[in-house]
């Protein structure tokens, strides 16, 4: 038998890749990458008697029909048409099959094809909460929205962080919030917007917190200053166009989305332009001190934070 499983839930697929191959109990497993190999190469493993005439289950990951070329094109073809007991499942990686083509049509009739949908929000909240049902761990309702929240509903990473919390709680059976917040990585790109606030508004204690949060996702400091300096930079352009031009024409002429503009008013009429030149001046100082002059950079920054 031949199994072909499509769908861009990496995770998903893999649980149910492993889940056939222990419902299929064979011990002799052979695994292929398609970028090192063809099918040739696959269709005479899986055609091979060894010695000891055992069942084999092959695994072909990162398999593309794009690109799969005419001669090894009709192999499958007879291959599928005249399969042993031996069984192939291929890791697809096209988001759908061309419905137009005879292989696809032979593959439909005389082999198994497995889609894995894109979970919605409801789907995935179920999907997690029965990871957590079955590993016995106690969590809220509220507690799922959480994590749902910080990973942005990307089923990947969702479930992928879920993993990382089972595991940190391998010895208790109680979600907490504290657990949560520990474990859980955030969304750095939506971390960063969160830490542009907060030095915009110049709430130290929720720079640090939003920085600490950035450096347990692994962000490079770089990107970090470079961010908060493109957004002052922003800001000091919108306060010197804000006296002739509404926020539609700023805008358009930054080339930035008005609801950006429109978010940045408040703090346009908070900061002096003098206050904007010496903010992206230490910016430039934090930069320099961290990589050219080798400062320690958790330093550095929270230095910065402070002088807010």
């Amino acid at each position: 038998m031949m199994y072909f499983f499509l769908g861009s839930e990496i995770n998903i697929i893999k649980e149910k890749i492993n889940l056939l191959i222990n419902e299929l109990n064979i011990s002799n497993v052979i695994k292929y990458d398609y970028s090192d190999t063809n099918i040739s190469e696959i269709i005479d493993e899986v055609n091979y008697v060894d010695l000891f005439n055992e069942r084999k289950l092959i695994v072909v990951n990162d398999f593309s029909f794009k690109k799969i070329k005419d001669n090894d094109e009709k192999k499958l073809i007879r291959y599928i048409n005249n399969q042993n007991d031996n069984v192939i499942i291929f890791k697809v990686s096209d988001e759908a099959l061309d419905e137009r083509k005879n292989l696809t049509k032979l593959i439909k009739e005389k082999c198994k094809v497995i889609i894995s949908e894109k979970l919605d929000y409801k789907m995935l909240g179920d999907y997690i909460t029965n990871m957590f049902k079955e590993a016995n761990k106690k969590i809220t309702f509220n507690q799922i929205r959480k994590i749902l929240d910080y990973c942005e509903y990307n089923t990947d990473i969702t479930i992928n962080e879920v993993n990382k919390l089972l595991l940190y709680k391998m010895d208790d059976n109680v979600i907490t919030d504290s657990d949560i917040d520990l474990v859980i990585s955030k969304s750095y790109e939506k971390e960063l917007f969160t830490l542009n606030d907060m030095v915009l508004s110049r709430n130290i204690g929720g720079c640090f917190d939003s920085y600490k949060i950035l450096i347990r996702s692994n962000i490079d400091e770089m990107i970090i200053i470079e961010n908060l300096a493109k957004q002052f930079r922003l800001l000091y352009q919108t306060k010197l166009l804000l006296g002739s031009m509404d926020e539609y024409n700023i805008s358009k002429t930054l080339k930035v989305k008005s609801f950006v503009i429109k978010k940045l008013i408040p703090y346009v009429r908070s900061y002096k332009e003098d206050e904007i030149i010496d903010i992206l001046y230490r910016l430039s100082e934090v930069d320099s001190d961290i990589k050219i002059k080798g400062y320690d950079k958790y330093k550095v920054m929270e230095g910065f934070f402070m002088s807010l």
